[in-house]
């Protein structure tokens, strides 16, 4: 019979380890850190779990274990997690899980520490069952640990090692009441019992105990009733520090997961007592956690990297919500104090349809790959609002200048309404445009020298079809309504009866190509009235007949005779277009004709950027500049209007129409609130500004339902985030907060919803 040696029938199967380098990113939250701990604690296998044969073998497979490893140096901080293998997958699901954006490269192995070395292991001073700190909005550990780094020289390194064993939890409710019981008691719960203090406080207490016992004897035999606070009761409290209140942590520790835990740290250098001095720093760096139990340490084998999960050093039961103190990785103010490798979260993949178009928006970076970003070029969207936000100097006009070169270059119109200073706006956008080509019409309204006349003379009619003639009348009558109930602000428009005199008196004008200058005259003056009335082209005698009825009602008649007008049923009209002369250079245009005016209609089908100049010297109030505005975004209006009506729909040239700092004229809200909805079907993009949305209130409700586009420049406060908080999501407020000079924060409309990514503002136009 032959012999086979034991070694032939038995063999013991060690686990491989996988290592991985977790690359944290800006946007780290350690809240659920704990829940790696658990995953760890799940690998646990019974012994006759990992006794297996094959064939005529037994193989024994040993403890698996995992290993959080973090490798300090002056110059970087890195974090491992060692895995077997086998569990790699589960792993990375789970880490992925609780940092959801950092990076995790598998590499081969962690470099060994070299030079002096000492090492040091830290352990519960107590039993298990009392309990660290646990508050999982804390990484004060981390903060602690991480100062060293300060006082680290080149060749100074530090490695500090966690090493989780799962283990068996049937026996750790015994050991917690165990460990109970003697807190109930009064005994010492230190777990060196060959420690000096030690002895020393447990042979305090049983003489304390003693001293008790006979106390009570005597007062039992002279019948005195016991005092349960005793001095001698107080003093066995103050010789053992555990008898206090015990915390939360340590009371939910009674049903929590645990694990066999052991903690290291290993430091290395040139010089030893830099290298002794640098681990003892770290080591203390552990008291930030102490609560009812506190880790201590003592000198530790060296130890080779190849061995960490063989750490030769004392195990700690921790709940895995202690654990949570120990798998952490930095946030933002640690990655930039520190300068630790990290993955930008600001840096996110823009979606294919926005790559390429027409109007840059920036460059952006995506794992090292620069790439351009443009609003969409999607047929159904390209028309939408875009609204910029960003406090002054924050790069808005450099941006409106690059929108407006974009656009210009492929033929697009690009008008500019500028009432803001002394329109420095407009001037930094012809700089830098002008000397690239680019056609320029500014309209300067301050230079009394070029001012034309008040009135929307893009819808004129020149043609004898009667049609015509009635819908332009009605159309400019509508124009001029609007004008008038802008005038009063925040009160109330004109009343239904005031509105049928005003609406009978323009269209009455303006079918003869009257100015509106006439149109007041017509309500106050009965001789003007008539003679308009009369000079009524025949062919428009039935559609104006209900008008002239309305105009004739103001006739002051006596004796058959018209003497006067009627004013009280038309004085509110009448009081706004005073005010509306107010302003010197409105009374001047109101008193010429609009002969020599620029025909927006036609200027709005050239590719060109018009300028609308409106400086603050115009006007001495603000309900003068809100009035003006209105004046012409509805004269634009009215070109959109009659250009849709006269220009084939594929031949109409987009229209950008851009709007800087709109809180300045409440009205002009107002009226873009009305037409957000529709002004897309008229090839025309708004483009607002204003310096947070808070500023332009009556219209950013109607902003989100017109599906705007929004770029949030850096240097926007909190107020803005809030305001599209869902949107943004998963980008929080402190994403914005940090963001780079001429930086956005976009949230821009395509056709698979909202695409969310940063980017870098394009640069000056030379």
């Amino acid at each position: 019979m032959k012999s086979m040696p034991v070694k032939r029938y038995f063999e013991v199967i060690h686990p491989t380890y996988s290592y991985l380098k977790l690359i944290p990113d800006t946007s780290i939250r350690n809240y659920n850190s704990s829940n790696i701990a658990k995953m760890i604690a799940d690998m646990y296998q019974k012994v006759s779990q990992r006794i297996k044969r094959i064939e005529k073998r037994y193989c024994f497979q040993s403890a698996t274990r995992c290993s959080y490893f973090i490798d300090i140096t002056k110059n970087s901080v890195d974090f491992y997690f060692v895995i077997p293998q086998q569990y790699e997958n589960i792993a990375r699901e789970k880490i992925t899980a609780t940092w959801p954006k950092i990076t995790i490269e598998k590499v081969e192995g962690i470099k060994e520490f070299g030079g002096n070395k000492v090492a040091y292991q830290l352990n519960y001073k107590k039993e298990d069952a009392l309990s660290l700190q646990v508050d999982t909005r804390s990484n004060a550990l981390l903060n602690s640990v991480l100062n060293v780094v300060d006082i680290l020289e080149e060749d100074d390194r530090i490695g500090i090692f966690y090493n989780f064993v799962p283990i068996a939890q049937k026996v750790w409710q015994s050991e917690y009441r165990d460990t109970l019981d003697k807190w109930k008691e009064n005994k010492p719960l230190d777990r060196n019992k060959l420690d000096p203090l030690y002895i020393a406080q447990y042979g305090g207490i049983l003489i304390v105990n003693f001293i008790q016992s006979i106390l009570d004897g005597v007062v039992e035999v002279f019948g005195s009733k016991k005092d349960d606070n005793s001095i001698v009761d107080n003093l066995t409290n103050a010789l053992n520090q555990t008898r206090l209140q015990l915390s939360e942590s340590t009371k939910k520790k009674k049903d929590a997961i645990v694990i066999n835990t052991q903690i290291a740290v290993l430091s290395s250098g040139n010089n030893l007592n830099r290298v002794k001095n640098n681990a003892i720093a770290v080591c203390q760096s552990f008291n930030v956690i102490s609560e009812d139990n506190e880790l201590v340490y003592k000198k530790a084998k060296i130890i080779n990297l190849s061995e960490i999960i063989y750490l030769d050093t004392d195990k700690n039961k921790l709940s895995v919500n202690e654990c949570h103190n120990l798998i952490q990785l930095p946030g933002r103010e640690l990655l930039e104090k520190h300068n630790i490798e990290h993955i930008n979260t600001l840096e996110t993949q823009i979606p294919e349809e926005l790559r390429e178009g027409i109007m840059s928006i920036g460059s952006n970076t995506y794992k090292g790959s620069v790439q351009k970003a443009y609003l969409s070029s999607d047929f159904a969207f390209k028309f939408l609002t875009l609204c910029l936000i960003g406090p002054t100097r924050a790069g808005k006009t450099t941006l409106i200048s690059n929108l407006c070169l974009d656009s210009s270059k492929v033929g697009e119109v690009n008008v500019i309404f500028d009432w803001c200073g002394n329109c420095e706006l407009s001037q930094g956008v012809i700089s830098s445009i002008g000397k690239l080509g680019i056609k320029v019409l500014v309209i300067d309204c301050g230079d009394p020298k070029k001012l034309q006349g008040l009135g929307y003379n893009e819808l004129y009619c020149t043609t004898n079809d009667v049609f015509e003639r009635y819908r332009s009348a009605k159309a400019q009558s509508s124009q001029l309504i609007t004008l008038i109930n802008s005038i009063q602000g925040e009160e109330t428009d004109l009343k239904a009866r005031m509105e049928r005199y005003l609406e009978a008196a323009a269209v009455i004008v303006f079918l003869q190509n009257g100015p509106i200058r006439d149109v007041f005259n017509v309500l106050q003056r009965h001789q003007l009235r008539e003679d308009y009335i009369n000079k009524v082209p025949a062919d428009q005698k039935e559609n104006t007949e209900e008008y002239i009825e309305s105009l004739r009602e103001l006739n002051d008649v006596k004796n058959g005779e018209v003497i006067g007008t009627k004013l009280t049923p038309v004085q509110g009209i009448l009081n706004r277009a005073n005010k509306l002369k107010q302003n010197t250079y409105v009374e001047m245009m109101l008193k010429r004709d609009c002969s020599n005016n620029f025909n927006l209609t036609e200027e709005i089908q050239k590719a060109q950027a018009i300028f609308i100049k409106m400086p603050e010297h115009m006007f001495q109030t603000e309900t003068e500049k809100d009035i003006y505005a209105t004046y012409w975004i509805t004269k634009l209006w009215s070109a959109l209007q009659q250009r849709k009506w006269k220009v084939k729909e594929g031949d109409m040239l987009k229209v950008n129409m851009h709007f800087d700092e709109l809180y300045q004229t409440p009205n002009c809200q107002e009226f873009l609130k009305s037409k957000l909805s529709q002004i897309a079907k008229f090839h025309a993009k708004p483009i607002i500004s204003c310096h947070y949305l808070g500023q332009i209130p009556r219209i950013r409700g109607e902003l989100k339902a017109a599906n705007t586009s929004y770029m949030l420049i850096s240097g926007c406060d909190k107020m803005n985030y809030s305001e599209l908080k869902e949107e943004l999501d998963p980008y929080t407020v402190e994403d914005l907060l940090h963001m780079k000079r001429y930086h956005s924060l976009n949230l821009i409309k395509t056709s698979d919803g909202y695409a969310r990514f940063i980017t870098q503002l394009p640069k000056p136009i030379n």
